[in-house]
């Protein structure tokens, strides 16, 4: 996994977004680092806020645990502010952003029940 990660740091250096594990790394200029993961729920139906905020807080966590064990992505992260953002994947179709977070508030993409 450290291999992965300090590959991503090269490619966030360029601009350009990395896969490690699950979650997709990418940055923007504002130095706004976005982590990206897919939701679980294979049909969009079945999806709630309870359930999507659940896979939100999951992210959260994988992120950390990369933290813990990468003083690079500690060291990189310093001065960055972090976005986590649930999608669903329809498929291969499209990808649709569920929801978003940064520094604790949850913005909603969709209407969930």
């Amino acid at each position: 996994m450290e291999n992965r990660i300090k590959i991503a740091l090269e490619f966030l250096k360029d601009g350009q977004s990395f896969t490690v594990g699950n979650l997709r790394f990418s940055i923007d200029n504002s130095n706004l680092l976005t982590i990206t993961a897919w939701s679980k729920y294979l049909t969009f139906s079945n999806l709630t806020k309870a359930n999507s905020l659940s896979e939100l807080t999951e992210i959260k966590s994988i992120f950390s645990n990369m933290i813990a064990a990468s003083n690079d992505l500690k060291r990189f992260i310093t001065d960055k502010s972090i976005e986590y953002v649930l999608c669903y994947d329809d498929g291969g179709k499209a990808s649709i952003d569920i929801c978003s977070e940064v520094d604790g508030v949850v913005k909603w993409k969709v209407e969930l029940r």
